[in-house]
């Protein structure tokens, strides 16, 4: 069997109030919408990279862990349209698909 899965990677950029949230965040999206890899980016430059098999490795809940966020990626970012800001309140959200080499660079670089 030749199964291969394929990724997306995708861009968020958040303005927000909040001091201790990311202000940029990287997605790594298999096709199903699971999430196995992100980054997250603070406003004081701080990134902090994470993987399913980190959360895995941890044993939480004793289940298996297949992304790092809830439900399909895919349905949570229905409505934002590429590059273009959502505003909510004093929040301002927006997703830009991204190069696969851009994420990995950001991985590398990152990743401790």
């Amino acid at each position: 069997m030749n199964w291969r899965m394929s990724f997306s990677y995708y861009r968020c950029d958040w303005i927000h109030p909040e001091s201790d949230e990311p202000v940029v965040i990287y997605y790594e999206v298999d096709d199903v919408g699971d999430v196995p890899r992100l980054i997250d980016v603070f406003a004081d430059g701080r990134h902090q990279c994470m993987a399913v098999v980190d959360v895995a490795l941890l044993g939480v809940n004793r289940r298996r862990i297949t992304s790092l966020v809830e439900g399909s990626f895919y349905d949570g970012i229905k409505g934002l349209v590429d590059g273009i800001f959502f505003e909510e309140g004093q929040e301002r959200i927006s997703m830009t698909r991204i190069a696969a080499d851009k994420f990995e660079t950001e991985w590398r670089t990152h990743r401790l």
